[in-house]
């Protein structure tokens, strides 16, 4: 039995090692369907209380990419292109934005952040 020793210890580290690795993976951020509901839907709330918080039209014309990752609730990091109304004189301008969408487990929404990226190219 003692010769067996080591192997068991070993093995028991092995399996710690490979829990614990994969611990720090859980709750990263992982790819959704541009196309699903609850994407637009977050989307379309991203828009929505950005145009409301800089006074300014903007229009989503694509969701480019979608990640979502669960915490107590769910973040949604969407990079989307979208129409946004310029200042005055100025032409309106199609930019790329990430913005990340938090919804609670009530289904309250908040937009966490919103800032212009390079995030489709």
């Amino acid at each position: 039995m003692k010769r067996y020793f080591p192997l068991v210890f070993a093995a028991a580290v092995l399996f710690i090692v490979a829990g614990s690795a994969s611990a720090q993976k859980v709750g990263g951020f992982k790819t959704a369907d541009v196309e699903a509901a609850d994407v637009q839907e977050a989307a379309s709330f991203a828009i929505e209380a950005q145009a409301e918080k800089s006074g300014k039209e903007i229009v989503l014309d694509e969701v480019l990419k979608a990640e979502t990752q669960v915490v107590a609730g769910r973040n949604y990091r969407i990079c989307m292109r979208v129409n946004s109304e310029a200042g005055e004189g100025q032409d309106d301008v199609s930019i790329v934005v990430q913005a990340v969408v938090y919804v609670d487990l009530k289904g309250n929404k908040k937009l966490s952040s919103w800032a212009i990226s390079e995030c489709g190219e």
